[in-house]
C-alpha cells in the first residue's frame, strides 16, 4: 500500500476534500436548527426592526413614521427610561450573584458525598418549575400578612415587618432574591461539566507543592473554566434583560413602576395599548443594548480567556 508524503500536492488535495466533506456533514446536521432560526427567529427579528419605524395597531396596515417612535421614547416616555434603569439595576446585581453562586454550587456538588444526587436534584428543580407556579409560591412566601417570611420575623420579635412586593424600595431587591433561587439550574450544570473535565492530577501536583485550596481555585479552576465563565456571564446578562414572568404575575410593574422592566413594558405597549410599532421600537433598542453588552463582554475578556490546545 502506497503512503503519500504529507507535504505532497495530492496529499493536501485529499485533506482538503476530507475537510470539505466534514464541513458539509456539519452544515447538514445543523440545517434543521438553521431553518428554524431563519423562519422562527430571523423573520420576526427583521419584522420588529421594520415595525419600529411605523405606527401599527394590528387593525390597520402599518404607517411609516420614520424616527418618531424613537424620539418619543427618549424625549417624552418617562416610563421607558424607568423600565430601562430598573432592568440595568436588576442586571447589575443578578448577573454576578447568579454566575458566581452557580460556580460555588457546582464546586459543592462536585464532591462525591452521600446523598449528593438528591441534593443536585433539589437544586435543579426550581429552574424547571413553571414560572407562574413559582411566582404564586413567592407571593405566598412574601405575603405581608400570612407569608412565611413575615411570620418568622414576627416570631423573632420584629413588629414593623417589610411589605416586600408592595414596597417601592424593596420590590427590586425582592425580585432579585426570588430569581436567585434558580442558580442551581443550567449554569450550575454547565459549570459542573467543566469542573469534571479538569484533570485531577493538576490539583494533586499543586497540593504536593503546598498550594492552598484558594490558590488551587485561583490558579487552576478559574483559568480552565474561563470560557465557561464567559459563556455563563453572557447568558446571565441576556436572562437578566428578559425578566418578565415575576414582574407580570406578582406586581404588574408596580408599585410606582419600580418593577416595570423592559420586556414587561414591551408587552404592555404591544398587547394592552395595542401600539405594536411603538413596542417594536422598544424591542429594537432592547436587542441593541443586549448585543452591545455581549460584544463588550467578549472584547473585555478576550485576553483573560484560556483555551486549552
Amino acid at each position: 500500500m502506497r503512503v503519500l508524503p504529507s507535504g505532497s500536492t495530492k496529499w493536501r488535495t485529499m485533506k482538503l476534500l476530507q475537510i470539505n466533506k466534514e464541513t458539509k456533514a456539519a452544515y447538514l446536521c445543523i440545517l434543521p436548527w438553521l431553518l428554524g432560526f431563519i423562519f422562527i427567529i430571523g423573520g420576526p427579528f427583521v419584522s420588529t426592526i421594520f415595525l419600529g419605524f411605523t405606527r401599527y395597531d394590528v387593525f390597520r396596515p402599518p404607517t411609516f413614521v420614520g424616527m418618531r417612535n424613537y424620539m418619543q421614547l427618549v424625549v417624552d416616555d418617562d416610563v421607558f427610561i424607568k423600565s430601562l434603569l430598573n432592568t440595568l439595576y436588576y442586571s447589575a446585581f443578578y448577573v454576578p450573584i447568579s454566575v458566581f453562586g452557580s460556580l460555588l454550587l457546582a464546586i459543592l456538588v462536585n464532591n462525591n458525598l452521600p446523598g449528593m444526587n438528591g441534593f443536585k436534584t433539589a437544586l435543579y428543580i426550581p429552574s424547571i418549575t413553571s414560572g407562574i407556579a413559582m411566582a404564586m409560591l413567592w407571593m405566598w412566601i412574601f405575603d405581608p400578612g400570612t407569608g412565611l417570611v413575615n411570620t418568622f420575623l414576627r416570631q423573632i420579635g420584629l413588629k414593623n415587618v417589610p411589605m416586600w412586593f408592595e414596597s417601592a424600595k424593596l420590590v427590586k431587591p425582592t425580585m432579585i432574591i426570588v430569581k436567585i433561587v434558580e442558580i442551581g439550574g443550567a449554569r450550575m450544570i454547565i459549570f459542573l461539566a467543566g469542573l469534571q473535565g479538569i484533570p485531577q492530577t493538576l490539583y494533586e501536583v499543586a497540593y504536593l507543592d503546598g498550594a492552598s485550596a484558594f490558590t488551587r481555585f485561583r490558579k487552576i479552576t478559574v483559568p480552565l473554566l474561563s470560557p465557561i465563565i464567559l459563556l455563563n456571564f453572557i447568558t446571565a446578562v441576556i436572562d437578566s434583560f428578559r425578566v418578565f414572568v415575576n414582574s407580570y404575575a406578582i406586581t404588574g410593574g408596580g408599585p410606582l413602576n419600580e418593577s416595570m422592566f423592559l420586556v414587561l413594558y414591551i408587552y404592555k405597549k404591544a398587547f394592552t395599548s395595542i401600539r405594536m410599532g411603538y413596542a417594536s421600537a422598544i424591542a429594537t433598542i432592547f436587542l441593541l443594548i443586549v448585543f452591545i453588552l455581549t460584544v463588550l463582554e467578549i472584547k473585555m475578556s478576550k485576553k483573560k480567556i484560556y483555551y486549552a490546545e
